[in-house]
């Protein structure tokens, strides 16, 4: 069953999360359940103690003591608990992850984020812990919930080192390999992403922050390894299925124009005949 959006409360990350540490942590053992809603920030919920159905856009997770969840930004989000139920709840932007990324962990960190093409095995957002590693996470995170609260200097820093910590135990749950992006082909898999959402406002804003990645370094390593721009790439794929379209004559040119992702049939046309030489028309007679 799909969930109804028509109800979603919307929590928004500059009424929750602080500017000064970059996160929102707080600890809840109430037994009342969580309405409904979405947010524009990422939120890992931990469960202390006690078990609850969750439901995650249209996932459903039976939780318990040890099982950590990772929710990502604009996903529709509920839970019902027992009467004996405690979590640890983390609030961040997908920007505050910028400074978390190296190299060797950047592809894993995708497959946490909202490009299902790029998870392993299209894996869900929840790992769970026990024994050992169970008590290392509550440690680390009775640890984070302390060092929010305190006004001790740095405060930012030791958050984002611990925040470290525990992505690097999620994706060690996972079974996540360290890899580049290079090596995991993650462009492809980026590029299949376009192909498969051209009808779509596909923004170099939008697609970087679905990598985890702020969008001036995104755009530099999109355009290293397309040789050129995110925009003119789109433009190509787009002008490209215009042309599959064109050539079938089952359309109108407004029809294409609209199903490729154009907005008005004068950008559509600007692009097309800068690309081919051609007006749509034109090159619909051709065929």
């Amino acid at each position: 069953m799909t969930m109804n959006e028509s109800n979603l409360k919307v929590y928004r990350s500059d009424e929750l999360i602080r500017s000064d540490c970059n996160f929102h942590i707080f600890f809840s053992n109430k037994h009342t359940g969580v309405e409904l809603h979405t947010h524009d920030f990422i939120e890992i919920v931990y469960i202390m103690e006690g078990s609850s159905a969750e439901r995650v856009n249209d996932e459903e997770y039976e939780v318990k003591r040890g099982d950590l969840i990772f929710i990502n930004y604009q996903s529709i989000h509920t839970f019902t608990t027992d009467k004996h139920f405690s979590y640890v709840n983390i609030c961040f932007k997908p920007e505050t992850v910028d400074s978390l990324i190296t190299p060797e962990n950047a592809f894993a960190l995708l497959q946490l984020t909202a490009f299902d093409e790029l998870r392993k095995d299209n894996e869900g957002g929840m790992v769970s812990f026990s024994g050992t590693e169970r008590d290392e996470i509550e440690t680390l995170l009775k640890n984070m919930l302390s060092e929010y609260r305190s006004k001790e200097p740095f405060r930012r820093t030791v958050l984002e080192s611990y925040m470290n910590i525990l992505l690097v135990k999620i994706l060690r749950k996972t079974n996540a390999e360290p890899q580049s992006i290079e090596q995991s082909g993650t462009w492809q898999k980026i590029a299949d992403y376009i192909d498969r959402n051209l009808g779509e406002e596909l923004t170099l804003s939008a697609l970087a922050q679905k990598c985890f990645y702020n969008p001036s370094y995104f755009s530099r390593i999109f355009k290293e390894h397309f040789n050129m721009s995110l925009t003119e790439y789109v433009n190509h794929r787009r002008v490209e299925l215009a042309k599959t379209l064109l050539s079938k004559g089952e359309l109108s040119v407004e029809e294409i124009a609209f199903r490729v992702g154009y907005s008005s049939k004068t950008s559509f046309y600007r692009a097309f005949t800068r690309m081919t030489g051609a007006t749509p028309a034109e090159y619909k007679k051709q065929k």
